[in-house]
């Protein structure tokens, strides 16, 4: 006779513990984020914050005359970034009725692994979109006011907005209206258009006209609190301009050694790689990837044939915790250059009209355990009761940031004019 079961917290926790092993996870959230999966990750961040220094010249002791290299002897130059944690967050509820009126595990287990699924993957855009930013919570600007709850939004970005997603304006340097939320409500990804719930309200509540051009738009409760990825760490001229400073770093004693090379559109995007590739080797640099954004990498590939080859998918490899390895597959074109053999990478975390030259090994995603991980404080896989709700609920997330040990070794590209 058939043993009739219901399902308990304990048991779903069980059944959760397998349907996402860190493994499994891992590979969730890196298959189709190139430069996440990419990047070196270190699983220890202990303490308050990570302090590493950064070399950009040599001692001043040298001379064919003794007396003078004496003389002249000096510190090596050598600057520190302090680098603290960043965190982000993604949380499903299980409803604790469902839990206990399921006789079938499967069917509840079933609608959970989609709910949970969401919650991930909203976890790995953010986290893909994250390591080319600014760390300010950035998602797109407006372009363009279309109607009062209608705007268009740069070029690509429209792919960084999804159904239901809150978001808030940032305007200057402040969230405007006290940061007032709106939700995403349609997005018209052929012609960059993204469609609110509710107009723009001024401090006063009253709607206005709607979105400005040149207006901020950043996740809900982003502002600030994301990882410092590559527009910090290669900023543009302005933005180094604008702001120098990086984790107690002054970078504008010498740019280009702690604030990684820029450079300018030659003529065409072949051109400007080769040129950022000379840049790169004539300061030390070794880079071996190239990170574009689909529609660059597409241009690249059928305007440049005959200057790049098709290379074999780009593997890496990397390790969970618990010694788990991950493999992932990038098809890549291949250009030779000064500086050796580069694979060039179409990434739609990438903004259209940039690239990024990279050595990877000057990069690291540190985190404290596995980023992202099922975060719980009576075990992994566990769930947590709620106080407000009558369910049981499981959170996603991680506490890490990105480092950059040799900025001078990487580059920030234009492709176009």
């Amino acid at each position: 006779m058939a043993r009739s079961f219901q399902l308990d917290v304990g048991e779903f926790n069980n059944a959760m513990k397998k349907l996402y092993p860190i493994d499994k996870v891992t590979n969730f959230v890196y298959k189709d984020n190139p430069l996440l999966a990419m990047m070196p990750k270190k699983t220890e961040f202990s303490g308050e914050n990570i302090t590493y220094a950064v070399q950009h010249g040599l001692t001043g002791g040298r001379s064919a005359t003794f007396s003078t290299a004496k003389s002249n002897r000096s510190g090596t130059p050598i600057k520190r970034f302090v680098v603290d944690r960043r965190r982000d967050y993604a949380v499903v509820s299980v409803d604790n009725e469902t839990m206990l009126a399921s006789r079938n595990g499967g069917a509840l287990l079933e609608a959970t692994k989609t709910a949970t699924d969401a919650a991930l993957l909203s976890l790995s855009r953010a986290m893909g979109m994250d390591v080319y930013r600014n760390g300010s919570g950035t998602i797109g600007s407006v372009a363009a006011q279309v109607a009062g709850t209608e705007f268009a939004v740069g070029t690509g970005e429209s792919v960084n907005f999804e159904v239901g997603q809150k978001i808030q304006v940032l305007r200057g340097s402040s969230l405007y209206n006290n940061g007032q939320q709106l939700e995403v409500k349609k997005v018209d990804r052929d012609t960059d258009k993204v469609t609110t719930d509710a107009a723009v309200m001024n401090t006063a509540g009253t709607p206005v006209a709607g979105f400005d051009a040149g207006d901020v738009l950043i996740g809900a409760g982003d502002h600030d609190a994301k990882i410092t990825g590559l527009d910090e760490w290669l900023p543009s001229a302005t933005a180094l301009a604008a702001q120098p400073t990086l984790y107690g770093c002054d970078r504008s004693a010498d740019p280009t050694r702690l604030a990684g090379q820029r450079i300018a559109f030659n003529g065409s995007a072949h051109e400007t790689l080769i040129d950022a590739s000379v840049r790169l080797y004539r300061e030390g640099g070794r880079p071996d990837c190239v990170f574009v954004n689909p529609v660059d990498w597409g241009e690249l590939a059928k305007s440049q044939e005959g200057n790049f080859t098709s290379a074999a998918p780009l593997n890496t490899r990397r390790h969970s915790p618990k010694d788990v390895s991950s493999s992932f597959g990038f098809n890549s074109i291949s250009l030779n250059s000064q500086a050796g053999n580069l694979r060039i990478i179409a990434d739609h975390n990438c903004p259209v009209g940039l690239a990024y030259m990279l050595q990877m090994d000057t990069w690291e995603f540190r985190s404290i355990g596995a980023a992202p991980r099922q975060l719980g404080f009576d075990g992994v896989g566990s769930g947590l009761r709620q106080t407000d709700h009558d369910g049981v609920e499981y959170r996603w997330g991680y506490y890490g940031n990105i480092l950059c040990k040799a900025p001078g070794f990487n580059a920030r590209v234009a492709l176009t004019a």
